[in-house]
């Protein structure tokens, strides 16, 4: 049988041969199965045990607990680097954990392997979005529509790289699709009220999203969005109505706090109040410099005759209130922008 010949010439090689073997066969050789597993993806009796392990993953996702399943998904990538279902259950999880340039790494990962799958094109486009990457997140978004020009995610992917991009006129005309296809869906009506905020419509804005948050009232973003319009409307009460109702759910809310002392302070001159919200945020966070700003600011303007006064005769007269020119903090204060066409 033709192979290789060595001719051994000194008696301690013939020596060390045996002992070179004995740690191959010991230890190195049955690492290469293992390797080779690895490459190949799971054998079909580790799919049952893989499918269990990505169960419990997900049930951990649902339940909150997400610093354990971080740890249980990151032991499964590094058994299984290259399983696109491992990736998409990681991607998943990054993704409700904020950590949107691991998400997007996995999300890659899955859609190089299931280009035909439409989750990831649209996760996609929807992180490359809040990096502010808006080019590719429409471009993502208009391959995930390509791919299934019936989904409802594609779409209102769609709408929100198109009103990013500006591109307003798009947007709507997607938008209008989605009415038709998915009339008094609350997503469909929220992307609604996005295009008719985008052209300047603040009444209709405001009755979509009204009738989105009544049918999604857990969705603060989407009330914190109608506190915005309220207060371009000038509607300063129900603004403070939304609010309040946001805090009876979650009083700890800094977000809804700092809105509610902004509007107490700078809209409605109703500086107690405003002093009361900034206290809560302080017992939350006592290191906020400017909730510690705003309560001292408040404090100063109780004792200030002259813009009491010019509030009171406001309010006698049935002048509209609102942040006076020259009252300290207003220029600190980002008033609400609610249209696209104004920018």
């Amino acid at each position: 049988m033709p192979g290789v010949v060595i001719h051994l010439k000194s008696k301690r090689l013939i020596l060390i041969l045996p002992i070179v073997a004995f740690i191959y066969e010991s230890s190195l050789a049955p690492l290469w199965p293992n390797y080779f597993a690895a490459a190949q993806g799971p054998l079909p009796s580790n799919q049952a045990s893989l499918a269990n392990s990505i169960k419990v993953v997900d049930r951990l996702i649902a339940d909150g607990s997400l610093l354990a399943a971080r740890s249980k998904i990151e032991t499964l990538l590094s058994v299984y680097p290259e399983d696109s279902t491992v990736a998409l259950s990681a991607a998943r999880l990054y993704q409700k954990m904020g950590l949107s340039a691991f998400a997007i790494m996995q999300y890659e990962k899955t859609r190089r392997a299931k280009p035909l799958l439409l989750e990831p094109w649209v996760a996609l486009s929807k992180l490359h979005l809040e990096n502010l990457s808006t080019e590719l997140a429409v471009e993502l978004a208009r391959r995930a529509v390509q791919l299934d020009p019936s989904s409802r995610d594609a779409r209102l992917a769609l709408v929100s790289a198109l009103l990013a991009e500006q591109s307003v006129k798009q947007a709507k005309v997607q938008a209008d699709a989605l009415a038709q296809r998915f009339p008094n869906d609350p997503e469909v009506d929220h992307a609604l009220a996005s295009v008719a905020q985008a052209f300047g419509e603040n009444k209709k804005a405001i009755d979509l999203l009204v009738k989105a948050v009544e049918a999604r009232p857990a969705e603060q973003a989407w009330q914190l969005e109608l506190v915005d319009l309220y207060i371009a409307n000038r509607d300063y009460e129900r603004a403070r109505s939304v609010l309040l109702s946001i805090l009876l759910r979650e009083p700890q809310s800094l977000d809804t706090l700092e809105r509610l002392a902004h509007l107490d302070e700078f809209y409605l001159h109703e500086y107690m109040d405003a002093r009361v919200c900034y206290r809560k945020i302080l017992t939350i966070l006592p290191d906020s410099a400017s909730a510690q700003a705003g309560l001292d600011r408040c404090l100063v303007k109780q004792g200030d005759l002259a813009l009491n006064l010019r509030n009171f005769i406001r309010r006698i007269l049935n002048l509209p209130l609102g942040p006076i020119k020259d009252e300290e903090g207003v220029s600190d204060l980002l008033t609400p922008n609610t249209s696209y066409a104004a920018q």
